[in-house]
């Protein structure tokens, strides 16, 4: 929130975070189909009446569930319900919602698919990431993630012997981070790098998408708060269809913990 954005909340009397009841009533109403895909919302000054609150914080209501690639605005005819096709995936140490979760907020039924757990040997990158000698033996697991039918991840999981018992009962059916957590396996901060690639012939039948077809890669490490790493993973994903917000803490100089948000949207 601005200072601006403040500063006018306390001339207009809005309660702190008030905009997100009224974003979490169109949520559901968007998601249990009262409306509809391109269906026009209310127009701002019915939503401002129907939930007695500020221009301002129905305004930042609408702006939180376009970042969710929920609705979308046409200047001059309003708020629309986007047709569904967006994943907003939210990146925190400690996330409290799966991507399962942000695949079923964007309209979507979550499943996944095991590919594949075997062992290998730690190649020089996972080696970096886990903290282990190149050449070590590591549980590597790979499955898809589907929203409805349609597959839009691979995921990658690497890690070692010593968590291998805890983390093996839910590799098939449970999303990483909530894994982490059934687990009892405390993350307190993770590390994540972007990129990009083209489809390669190898992974081009999986996503039914021809190779060279534009995706997006993920590289996260979960560490505890002495540093060492839980396990590491590679998910490779529809550029088309996810949305990336970065929940990022950080200590400013007076020592007070605050949050910067930051969004990584994809081309549109």
């Amino acid at each position: 929130m601005s200072t601006r954005e403040r500063d006018d909340d306390r001339r207009t009397g809005v309660k702190p975070f008030l905009y997100r009841d009224v974003a979490t009533k169109l949520r559901e109403r968007i998601l249990t189909g009262v409306y509809l895909p391109n269906a026009k919302l209310p127009s701002l000054n019915e939503l401002v009446e129907e939930f007695k609150v500020s221009a301002i914080s129905v305004r930042r209501a609408l702006r939180e569930l376009a970042y969710e690639g929920l609705v979308y605005g046409e200047q001059g005819r309003g708020v629309f319900v986007k047709p569904k096709s967006i994943i907003h995936r939210v990146l925190a140490a400690n996330a409290d919602r799966s991507m399962g979760d942000e695949i079923e907020r964007a309209g979507f039924q979550p499943t996944i698919k095991e590919l594949m757990h075997d062992r290998i040997e730690a190649d020089e990158d996972t080696a970096v990431r886990l903290r282990v000698a190149p050449g070590t033996m590591v549980h590597r697991h790979q499955k898809l993630v589907f929203a409805d039918s349609e597959p839009v991840s691979l995921n990658f999981l690497y890690f070692t012997d010593e968590v291998a018992p805890r983390l093996t009962p839910f590799l098939a059916k449970t999303f990483v981070f909530r894994m982490l957590e059934l687990a009892r396996l405390h993350v307190h901060h993770s590390r994540f790098e972007f990129g990009a690639l083209a489809l390669g012939n190898d992974y081009a039948g999986l996503f039914k998408k021809p190779a060279g077809f534009p995706m997006g890669v993920l590289h996260f490490t979960p560490l505890t708060k002495s540093g060492k790493a839980l396990l590491t993973g590679t998910t490779i994903f529809r550029s088309d269809r996810f949305i990336f917000e970065l929940d990022v803490p950080y200590e400013v100089f007076a020592g007070h913990p605050v949050s910067s948000r930051g969004r990584s949207r994809r081309a549109r």
